[in-house]
């Protein structure tokens, strides 16, 4: 059995490495896909699919999860959301549950007859990545709230100076 978590990951916390831990206690493999990949340096999407993909393998690796049970893929949204549930079906390796604390992709995945398992997650509002975009930019304490392997990774690209340009910004490439 194979269980399916998707999300933009903006960045990778311990929540969502507590839902990828759950999930591999429950079945024999996990998907993790990273959605909205064609989406970068945008404030609610600022980094590349590419840095999610490193976040999540890392992370993943450093708990010491076994990678020969994990698929770390990226997808990009679907403008036609009546079909999407039959993208994630040709896009993805099989899966058989999806991992999901989102009624609207809920709703969508049920008319098409896919089985979404409402997840108990860790503390939501203290793992939040919108949050912790927001504490990188402010200089709080945000490490606490990621693995290591993301801390290191957004050391390493300078993501406080890339989120600060980004909040300053009148520039929004998604509107024409």
């Amino acid at each position: 059995m194979r269980g399916l978590m998707m999300g933009r990951f903006q960045p990778f916390h311990f929540g969502h490495l507590d839902l990828a831990k759950r999930i591999l206690d429950e079945y024999d493999e996990v998907i993790i896909a990273i959605t909205s990949s064609q989406f970068n340096y945008l404030e609610k999407d600022p980094f590349t699919a590419g840095e999610r993909i490193e976040m999540i393998h890392n992370s993943l690796k450093e708990a010491s999860l076994d990678l020969s049970r994990c698929f770390v893929v990226s997808i990009e949204n679907q403008f036609n959301v009546a079909t999407w549930s039959s993208y994630l079906k040709s896009a993805l390796p099989h899966f058989d549950k999806v991992f999901s604390g989102n009624n609207y992709v809920s709703m969508i995945l049920a008319d098409s007859d896919i089985e979404v398992m409402n997840p108990i997650f860790l503390d939501r509002n203290l793992y939040n990545a919108t949050k912790i975009r927001s504490m990188i930019v402010s200089d709080e304490n945000w490490k606490d709230y990621v693995p290591n392997a993301v801390y290191e990774l957004l050391t390493k690209i300078n993501a406080k100076n890339r989120l600060t340009v980004i909040s300053k910004s009148d520039t929004n490439p998604t509107k024409h």
